[in-house]
């Protein structure tokens, strides 16, 4: 296997400043913390308590994706997600057509997160 600085599929994988997709994980914290929040935050729940609260989960997920599936819509996301990501998109462009020095960006994206 070739080193990773020498494979290009590595590098695209990991630089998130020209990634568009989420660049948190977020959405598994959540998944997490409702998981936990089922559980009563027990750190070792019953067995038969833990297959009913993954069962009820997986209903709630069955139910989240076949109302996308048949109404093609994704549920709103957060007004502050939307704003953070246009405001980080924005930096990036402005950088990238080098309106922004590399210190400015860096401090306004500090800023921003």
């Amino acid at each position: 296997m070739p080193k990773p600085s020498t494979n290009k599929s590595f590098v695209t994988i990991w630089n998130y400043y020209d990634f568009k997709s989420l660049k948190t994980n977020n959405h598994v914290e959540g998944c997490h913390h409702r998981l936990n929040n089922d559980l009563n935050n027990v750190v070792h729940p019953h067995f038969y308590i833990f297959i009913h609260v993954i069962q009820n989960d997986y209903a709630y997920n069955l139910a989240i994706s076949s109302c996308h599936l048949a109404t093609g819509i994704l549920p709103p996301r957060k007004k502050l997600f939307v704003n953070r990501n246009a405001r980080l998109h924005n930096l990036e462009e402005r950088f990238k057509h080098q309106t922004l020095i590399l210190n400015e960006y860096l401090e306004k994206v500090m800023r921003l997160i």
